[in-house]
């Protein structure tokens, strides 16, 4: 569902499904590691495939602008790409930077929400220790 979409949303956009594009869109594909576009670049590099960074960036553009990943602002430095797009939260570590997927219930965190209209997207993003560091300490 994902590769599809991904791939008509670039059609849609004007743009040539190249190699380059689909090994993206191939990279994205379930991916629940929120990688930044330097990881994607790096990552797809390393199988031995060339392509540009330039092309990763224009192409997560687009696939943003499409609704087919949400881009998400953890800090001042990177953004995040996530192929996710249902409603959900994430939990952000300060200390590894690591992201993770939340269940946010919608029903009661909006309740007092009623009479503003109807909600069809929010961006909540808690940040904090994950277990993994908190263990380290």
């Amino acid at each position: 569902m994902f590769k599809d979409n991904a791939i008509e949303a670039l059609k849609k956009s004007g743009l040539k499904v190249t190699k380059p594009r689909m090994w993206i869109v191939e990279y994205l594909d379930g991916n629940k590691n929120h990688p930044t576009a330097i990881d994607i670049f790096e990552n797809i590099r390393k199988e031995k495939k060339n392509m540009s960074f330039a092309t990763v960036y224009n192409t997560l553009e687009i696939l943003v602008k499409q609704g087919i990943v949400r881009q998400l602002k953890t800090d001042e430095k990177s953004c995040r790409f996530d192929p996710d797009t249902e409603l959900h939260g994430h939990f952000y570590c300060k200390y590894c930077g690591s992201l993770y997927d939340i269940e946010i219930n919608q029903k009661d965190l909006f309740k007092d929400l009623d009479g503003y209209g109807d909600i069809d997207g929010y961006e909540i993003v808690l940040y904090g220790k994950c277990n993994s560091c908190k263990k380290q300490n």
